[in-house]
């Protein structure tokens, strides 16, 4: 009885006693794997792709559905993501919690399935290889398929090793099944599966040479096989080539447009489609007949005794359908041209014979096994691709898009990145521990191999064991060394990511894997081999720590013998503290190897060495840890480091914050109007999804922005935003995305050698290796850019608030963090807005119309700039002739006539035609009617008469002496008109007679030169002497604009009868109005014919009456202007005409088709019937309303009919109404 009552003694000992200290720090792994990858998930700033792959997700999570788009990979990362959203809500760190998961449980898988492959030491070394990995580290924290391509490469690996151990079907399902998830992961999956095919199909024919059982005829028909498989495609694609397919999709058009199908008619149209298709089809079809004659006599029952024969014909089946896209590609079609008809009755062929050739050929392998991985394979893959059957067009994207898209990308080769990208930059820079490991590992195996006279009968990774019935089988040799396919499939990723067209840091992820994993296996079975069992766990920690502070102490006296401040250089302070410093540590070094032979007295050499190497190996571990969690955690939002990619900036976080506490205190909650661009949609468009008063502007910003409390551009678009924001908003700017430096191109010997052969230089690399200090690399090469607040290259955007709503909120008007733009309150006052009274152009007839004159008989010219031509219109608008084309001095081939992008055109008093063609920097000279007279000029820069650089502005004199700035080369030359060299005024500077990019140029009736110095942000005005050479300074003011240095920002200049000076602010849609001493008297805003269009002023001309004549590059018009205090719209008179009709029914007739009238209809009518009556478009344009349309169809109606315009007679009604293609009752 007293035993019975007998409690069990509790003790510490009796608790912890069955975890061993290997148990704890497996706990310590997978603790460390979930924090490192969890901990502060969403304070990354979403970066671009992952915008492109949480948007999608978010709408698949918010109901409004998913479509597969191979541009941004496999779906199941929409999925996985969707689900998270659903679990968790919607937020930067539910983003990324499937990506994390799977990188966890990466580590997870390796610490306990591969225990039995790598070891106990080897699975544990791999675990935390890929746990301090700088690459699995970072993207097991983004939301980005890689996490899942770790994931499921390690799982297929592990499925074929265990294969090759088991022989189970088990490992062909678990092969089958991740196989398939990567499929719908990523494209990386066909160049994985390739490798993976080769190495198999390399291993199968060694196994089967070394076979005395099997048969030659049997290899023979194998081979006849694949021969026939490639014969019956080759025969097809070549008839296919030069086969007229366009009859597919003619009687694709008939079909579609044929309003009444019959049975009949789909019969007949497919029947002959089908004739224009049997020639090519007849190669297919007959290779499946020979396939299934012959498929008996394979007899693979014999090589299925080869699991690399088993795993290379379930790879091979179940893939094969996926490459339908080559062939559909070498037939010369587009495979993911959805809208062809041709295009995809080939995709559908080829998917087709393709899946027919797997079927007969996994039939033939394992009957009862091939067709349940099949259906596994393709019931994942279609389940992913089609949304759970909800998109079925996803089954064809995701069988021939994918690879079609990703073979139509290899020619972009987006980054540019240099050959050496992975082998010399990426790996050696962070994975520089799994090269180390793996090299060790094959070090190892080559000294095991040649210390073992039969590796394959003493050492084998996994040799199966003899199967029941294994006496009907050949004795195939089956072992695999999974070293060799670790190292097989580490150097076939590292070559073919290498020669595929994109090269990405991302996918250093996908080479890194296997090199990792034979880093494991290498450095397990080394520490294994160590004979130290007799050891005690106290000497062995004090051999690894001995050795590991030698190690450490070592290298320190290394790096300062061969950095920039080596010791006994000199006796400054700074040369001492070295010197001393190196003795210290030269001391320690001493003692640690003096206490090193007294405590491993005992120790053999080998044993010792042994130590040594793993010391080294823990040295590197910890310099890879500490740039995992630099990269992951302190550098996560910045361009420092090389493993990301237009990266995002932590300027957008601190936006949305910024938008989020206005919005909450100015409407309760997120229901703010912002505005947002075409830049900053990455990442807003992600961002902004709660707000539902957004508005995404894109590129196409309008003045109806003005009202908007908070607008967001990216630098691309500041100048068209500026005219909106310049006088009612305070601007704050940021980085949005930035790019690491990429000086590491252009790499020869010569470069590495002299950057190795100089101290500083291996210093500074080595700063930014070890600790990302760009400091001393930025001092030796003079870049001012490598800092973080001036980092390039990089892009910016801007932050624009509304003044009133600044003011409400305090915190953003402090000066340290206000940008304001300086003219914006000098010129409020004084800012008038002003509509054209005429214009020309609207139809597509000009292409960034830049340089403009008025000819003697009022007619004007044009330099269409884009369009490469100059333009001669009548005041009224009509087109009166036009020449030239492209062409570039550059490629030889510019004869007089060709331009490249002309500036600027300018009219003598005899009517010669004078052009600045710019980007050809030459002059040319035409008559009246554009006939070519003569050129002059060539790329140069220097002061020669005939040198110069991008000539823009261009005038002449009375006396047909022509004035032109050569704007590159910063001067005024003249010719006189004989196209003789006369003068050149000013050089590059500041002061007076000075230029910094002198563009506009402009005469008054004194001669007096006034030139738009434009960076220098100021007019001067000279007096010429064309007899001496020479230019007098007469007077200098600056402008209130001008002050950004885009090609955009190019302002040309005017002077009016009255003398006063007119420059064009081309960024600010303005015209500034000076006095002729400088006085700024007035500034125009300038608007379009909609007045909502943004404007950008180029070139100004004063016509005889006082209309003011301005191109306009953005709306690709040229507009008149009367500026006059009494302007006068230009009208005809209206006479008075009684109906004889009821107008009411002819009303509402005309009415209905006024509706399905579009803007341009209206615009091409006008100038038809305006050209019939004589008179200018504009009359018939204003009087009717331009611009106030309101149906949602953007019809050209404002509420009031036609017919009711007063200004209007009815010969102008009727002749606009004929013209628009409706016609009255009374015809």
């Amino acid at each position: 009885m007293n035993n019975m009552n007998t409690k069990p003694e509790i003790s510490l000992k009796n608790v912890f006693g069955k975890f061993s200290w290997f148990s704890v720090l497996i706990i310590l792994i997978i603790i460390a794997a979930v924090l490192s990858r969890f901990v502060n998930l969403g304070d990354r700033v979403m970066s671009h792709d992952e915008v492109n792959h949480v948007v999608p997700s978010y709408d698949l999570y918010t109901g409004a559905g998913y479509e597969h788009n191979p541009v941004s990979h496999g779906p199941l990362q929409f999925h996985l993501i969707a689900l998270s959203y659903f679990l968790f809500g919607d937020s930067d760190f539910s983003s990324r919690i499937p990506h994390a998961l799977a990188s966890v449980a990466t580590i997870v898988f390796l610490l306990f399935a591969f225990r039995k492959y790598f070891g106990k030491t080897g699975a544990t070394i791999s675990a935390i290889l890929f746990l301090i990995s700088p690459y699995l580290l970072f993207y097991g924290r983004y939301a980005r398929n890689e996490a899942f391509v770790g994931l499921f490469l390690v799982v297929i690996l592990y499925a074929v090793i265990r294969y090759f151990d088991k022989r189970d079907n088990f490992s062909l399902y678990l092969l089958t099944a991740t196989l398939s998830l990567y499929f719908t992961s990523k494209e990386t999956a066909y160049i994985h599966t390739a490798i993976l095919m080769i190495f198999f199909f390399v291993k199968m024919l060694a196994e089967i040479i070394h076979s005395k059982i099997i048969q030659f005829r049997v290899f023979l028909l194998s081979i006849l096989l694949i021969i026939l498989i490639g014969g019956s495609l080759i025969g097809s694609v070549l008839i296919f080539r030069q086969t007229d397919l366009t009859a597919i999709d003619s009687n694709a058009l008939v079909l579609q447009n044929t309003e009444t199908q019959t049975f009949r008619l789909q019969v007949y149209y497919i029947s002959e489609s089908i004739k224009v298709l049997l020639p090519g089809l007849i190669p297919l079809l007959a290779g499946i007949l020979v396939i299934l004659f012959i498929r008996k006599s394979l007899r693979w029952d014999l090589l299925s005794a080869s699991p690399a024969f088993n795993i290379f014909i379930l790879i091979t089946t179940l893939v094969l359908p996926l490459l339908a896209a080559f062939p559909v590609r070498f037939c010369g079609y587009d495979p993911i041209a959805y809208t062809s008809a041709t295009s995809t009755l080939l995709d559908f062929i080829y998917i087709l014979y393709l899946a027919s050739i797997s079927i007969i050929l996994g039939f033939t392998w394992k009957r009862a096994y091939w067709w349940k991985a099949a259906v596994l394979f393709y019931f994942i893959f279609f389940i992913f691709y089609t949304t759970f059957l909800t998109n079925m067009k996803g089954a064809l994207t995701g069988t021939v898009g994918s690879l079609g898209y990703w073979l139509s990308q290899q020619d972009v080769n987006r980054g540019n990145q240099p050959i050496y990208y992975y082998a010399l930059l990426q790996m050696p820079f962070y994975e520089f521990l799994a090269i180390a490991g793996s090299l060790l590992a094959i070090v190892i195996t080559v000294f095991k191999k040649r210390s073992t006279p039969d590796a394959s009968a003493d050492h084998k990774d996994i040799e199966n064991k003899e199967l029941p019935d294994s006496s009907e089988k050949p004795n195939i040799k089956n072992n695999l060394s999974i070293i060799t396919l670790l190292l097989f499939l580490g150097i076939a990723s590292l070559i073919a990511f290498t020669v595929a067209g994109e090269k990405m840091p991302w996918l250093t992820l996908q080479i890194a894997v296997p090199f990792l994993l034979l880093a494991g296996k290498g450095l397990g079975e080394y520490i294994d081999s160590i004979a130290w069992k007799e050891k005690s766990a106290r000497e062995k920690t004090i051999g690894i720590l001995i050795s590991l502070l030698i190690v450490i102490d070592f290298f320190s006296i290394l790096i300062s013998l061969l950095g920039n401040t080596p010791p006994f250089q000199g006796k400054t302070q700074e040369q001492l503290q070295q010197t001393y410093s190196f003795l210290f540590r030269g001391i320690v070094l001493i003692g640690l190897i003096s206490l090193h032979r007294f405590c491993l007295k005992d120790w053999p050499k080998t044993l010792k060495s042994k130590v040594f190497i793993i010391a080294l190996f823990i040295l590197l571990g910890g310099i890879t840890g500490q740039s995992a969690l630099r990269a992951s955690f302190v550098n996560d939002d910045y361009p420092t480091e090389y493993l990301v990619y237009a990266h995002g900036a932590p300027g957008p976080k601190e936006i949305l914050e910024q938008v989020e506490k206005i919005s909450r205190r100015l409407t309760g909650g997120l229901n703010l109007q912002v505005a947002y661009d075409n830049d900053s949609l990455y990442p807003f468009w992600w961002y902004f999804r709660h707000y539902p008063n957004r508005i995404a502007y894109l590129e196409n910003p309008t003045r109806s922005l003005a009202d908007v409390p908070i607008i967001l551009a990216g630098q691309a678009n500041y100048d068209s935003v500026e005219p909106i924001t310049r006088k009612d908003y305070y601007t704050f700017e940021y980085f949005r995305l930035w790019w690491p430096n990429q000086d590491y191109f252009n790499l020869t010997l010569d470069r590495i050698t002299g950057a190795l052969k100089s101290a500083n230089m291996r210093q500074a690399l080595f700063n930014i290796w070890y600790s990302r200090d760009y400091s001393l690399y930025a001092e030796l090469n003079k870049n001012s850019f490598l800092d973080v607040s001036t980092w390039s290259p990089s892009q910016k955007m801007r932050m624009y608030i509304r003044k009133d709503i600044a003011e409400q909120m305090w915190e953003f008007v402090s000066e340290d963090t206000l940008t304001q733009n300086p003219a914006g309150d000098v010129l409020a006052a004084i800012t008038t807005t002003i509509s054209p009274t005429q214009f020309i152009g609207g139809d597509e007839t000009l292409n960034e119309p830049r340089g403009i004159d008025i000819a003697p008989d009022g007619s004007i010219y044009v330099a269409d700039s884009k369009n490469n031509q100059i333009k001669h219109f009548s005041t009224s608008g009509i087109l009166l002739d036009a020449w030239g084309s492209f062409g570039s001095i550059a490629d030889t081939n510019a004869p007089g006539g060709t331009f490249y992008e002309p500036w600027d055109v300018a009219v003598s008093p005899d009517g010669t035609i004078y052009v600045a063609d710019t980007w050809n920097h030459r002059i040319q000279k035409f008559t009246a009617d554009g006939q070519f007279v003569s050129t002059w000029g060539y790329f140069a820069q220097d002061n020669t008469p005939l040198g110069y650089w991008g000539p823009r502005g261009i005038t002449v004199d009375a006396d047909g002496n022509v004035y032109f700035t050569d704007t590159g080369n910063k001067r005024i030359v003249v010719f006189d008109k004989n196209d003789n060299f006369v003068a050149q005024f000013g050089t590059g500077g500041s002061n007076f007679g000075q230029y910094d990019e002198p563009v506009g140029i402009a005469l008054d009736e004194n001669n007096n030169l006034y030139i738009a110095d434009t960076w220098n942000t100021r007019v001067q005005v000279i007096v010429p002497d064309l007899e001496l050479n020479t230019s007098t300074p007469l007077m200098s003011w600056d402008v209130e604009g001008w002050y950004g240095e885009s090609t955009n920002n190019k302002p040309f200049i005017a002077v009016n009868a009255e003398r006063n000076v007119f420059v064009t602010d081309p960024e600010g849609s303005l015209i500034l109005e000076y006095s002729p001493s400088g006085e700024l008297l007035h500034a125009w805003d300038i608007r379009g014919l909609l007045d909502d269009t943004i404007t950008m002023p180029v070139d100004i001309e004063f016509a005889d009456d006082g209309t003011m004549w301005v191109s306009d590059a953005a709306s690709n018009m040229v507009y008149g202007y009367d500026i006059g205090e009494n302007a006068v719209v230009e009208q005809v008179e209206t006479v008075e005409v009684t109906p004889t009709l009821d107008l009411t029914l002819e009303k509402e007739s005309q009415l209905t088709l006024m509706q399905a009238k579009t803007h341009q209809d209206f615009i091409n009518a006008a100038y038809d019937a305006a050209e019939e009556l004589g008179i200018s478009p504009w009359v018939l344009l204003r009087a009717a309303g331009w611009g106030n349309f309101t149906d949602e169809r953007g019809a050209l109606y404002s509420g009031e009919h036609i017919l009711d315009i007063k200004t209007l007679s009815e010969v102008q009604k009727e002749t606009l109404l004929k013209y628009l293609g409706i016609m009255s009752f009374g015809e």
